[in-house]
């Protein structure tokens, strides 16, 4: 029988799991990766490398058993990949892939069985699609970086890959003694002053019963010149694109709910040592962004407000949120994380993979996890926003209003 290593679950999985418990039946913890391939495709050397992938990495074989605080992960031994084969050959394979990818995506993967799960989709001899959908548990948005990075490698397509510092579980022991060490308790206290009296911004979400959850997306885009213009903007004042496009959601976000104090949940990659630069697993933290903005304000202020508050959180993230003890962010009916927003690092590109010429397709379908989660991706110069919201709870009108004056403040704050 092969050998099976069996450990404590991070701090970060066992919140996942028991969010999954709740709205995991469309889908919502999956973490999928998906690729077009187009050229002649070895699928030989694709299962090889996916199977050199599992091994390099251990949170690729890794399920879990039971629950709560006694959740524990199983590390398998390495093994070979086998993906399932779909044929979608047909007058409009396009539509094909889309319909596909929008099934499989929302089809959980069960992490107590497996945490992965594997499809090559053909389209045509020279024209192919890989999705790895991954359970939440083993990943997170850097990890899924790391995963197409290697798999170009492993593949033939890319530099020999450095040594993994630590694997996830050497994380998680890692973990456990920062969190009984003064390093965290100093994090605890930025946290709980910072917070200190916020609350979630006042969408009007409407009542719903328990555990009713309709996921739906409303997608949009920042022009590429609306964009360069942001980066401009925030280079001018020493700060990131990612500061600007918070920014602009602080505005939109007053705009829609009068508050100017506002709390925003976000997760952080958490990858403040460098043994976890090349590590696969759920390293990132949810944190909450709480800047303080005047009506009378302009964009170059609330820009510098927001680059305070992005820093302040970077020095901490090592601390989840769920971690904090006392009211900070609790009212009746409301969570921290309704509010969310995320910005995607730049998808690489240039990529081979088993002799084929890759490229990274962002998915839209996904379910979402939370009421309001506002995703902005790079695309083409330009930036694509996808706003997964829970219909139950925020009316269609208003996802569509917000991701139309995103875009149209994201404008404005340019054009002056």
């Amino acid at each position: 029988m092969a050998e099976v290593r069996q450990l404590p679950a991070s701090v970060a999985q066992r919140l996942l799991w028991v969010l999954e418990r709740f709205r995991g039946e469309q889908g919502a913890a999956n973490c999928p990766i998906v690729l077009r391939l187009r050229g002649r495709l070895d699928e030989e050397r694709l299962e090889e490398g996916l199977s050199a992938l599992t091994a390099r990495h251990e949170s690729l074989r890794t399920t879990f058993t039971g629950r709560g605080a006694r959740l524990t992960q199983l590390v398998h031994e390495p093994g070979p990949v086998k993906a399932e084969r779909r044929d979608l050959t047909s007058d409009d394979p396009g539509r094909a892939l889309r319909e596909a990818i929008a099934e499989e995506v929302r089809r959980p993967v069960d992490a107590g069985r497996w945490p992965a799960r594997t499809t090559l989709f053909r389209l045509a001899d020279d024209d192919h699609a890989l999705c790895v959908n991954l359970n939440h548990a083993v990943t997170d948005g850097g990890s899924c970086g790391l995963i197409v990075r290697d798999l170009q490698s492993l593949t033939g397509g890319g530099p020999p890959l450095p040594r993994v510092g630590w694997q996830y579980p050497r994380f998680c022991r890692w973990q456990e003694d920062w969190l009984a060490g003064p390093d965290m308790r100093a994090d605890r206290a930025y946290w709980s002053d910072h917070l200190a009296g916020a609350r979630v911004p006042r969408l009007p979400l409407r009542e719903a019963a328990p555990g009713t959850w309709i996921s739906a997306t409303v997608t949009g885009a920042l022009d590429a010149a609306t964009v360069t213009a942001l980066e401009q903007t925030a280079r001018a004042r020493r700060t990131t694109l990612a500061s600007a496009l918070l920014a602009v959601y602080y505005l939109v976000l007053r705009d829609h709910t009068g508050d100017e104090d506002l709390a925003v949940a976000s997760f952080l990659a958490n990858r403040t040592r460098v043994e976890l630069r090349d590590t696969v697993g759920l390293l990132a933290n949810m944190a909450v962004l709480r800047t303080r903005i005047g009506d009378g304000d302009d964009f170059g202020e609330v820009l510098r407000r927001t680059h305070a508050t992005a820093m302040g959180a970077f020095v901490h993230q090592r601390l989840p949120y769920q971690l904090l003890r006392g009211d900070t962010l609790t009212e009746p009916g409301r969570r921290p994380d309704d509010v969310m927003f995320q910005v995607v690092p730049e998808l690489p590109g240039g990529l081979r993979v088993a002799g084929t010429q890759a490229e990274i397709v962002v998915v839209d379908q996904l379910a979402s996890r939370f009421e309001c989660e506002f995703q902005i991706y790079p695309q083409y110069g330009g930036q694509r926003i996808v706003l997964c919201y829970n219909r139950a709870r925020l009316e269609d009108d208003l996802a569509k209003r917000l991701v139309g004056d995103y875009i149209a403040t994201a404008r404005a704050v340019t054009s002056r």
